[in-house]
Formats: structure tokens, sequence, C-alpha cells
């Protein structure tokens, strides 16, 4: 693959659960949690560009209210998070092959579930 120009750049989103230790809020673990990831996905290559990093929401079905998907249990957090790029890829399918590549060496045991990609 020969990069060319920037019409070969595709957005990718992937779920990512993120734990925080040692916390005592919801708010200081998706604190945390953005900025580690964000820290992390900045160490990958120049294939990858332009992160976004978002929590995740669930809609409570008793009251419809929506939510931030982060849970604090005896001062250990589990975080969902959305993160979003732009990876030069020849197409979409391989754009989320290509920022899984960049981006999973410096997230270890960590999944990175792939939600969407488009060109």
């Amino acid at each position: 693959m020969t990069p060319t120009s920037d019409t070969d750049w595709h957005e990718v989103t992937f779920s990512v659960p993120w734990i925080v230790h040692n916390v005592a809020t919801a708010q200081d673990a998706i604190n945390i949690a953005v900025a580690e990831l964000g820290k992390r996905v900045a160490k990958a290559g120049e294939s990858i560009r332009n992160a976004d990093i978002t929590v995740q929401s669930a809609c409570c079905r008793g009251c419809e209210t929506e939510m931030d998907v982060a849970t604090v249990v005896s001062g250990r957090a589990l975080v969902g998070l959305l993160l979003t790029v732009e990876v030069r890829a020849s197409c979409p399918e391989e754009g989320g092959i290509v920022s899984q590549r960049e981006i999973g060496p410096h997230v270890p045991d960590t999944p990175l579930t792939l939600v969407e990609s488009s060109g």
C-alpha cells in the first residue's frame, strides 16, 4: 500500500473498554480513561490521525435517560469509550485492519471492537 493523497483517509470507530484503578467517582474514571487512551493513540504510526474519544452512553429502560457507560466498584472502574480515528488505507474495510494494527500494540490486552468503518 502506497500512501498517495488525502483521498485515502477513512474514518474508523472502535468500542474500547477501559479499566481505571484507584478512583472514587465515575467522572474521575472517565477523565483518566480518556486521557490515557488519548496518550496511547498519539503514539500510533503516521497512518492514524485525528483521534476523537467519547464516552459511550446507554439508555435506562425505566426512565429512558441517557447515561455514560462508567461503573465504579471498590475503587475500580470500567469505562466504555468510543474511539474514532482517520486511517490511511485503500478502502474502509482495510481501514479497520490497519487501525487495529497501528493502535493495538499501544493498548495491550484491550479489545478494539470495530463499530463502523466508512470512506
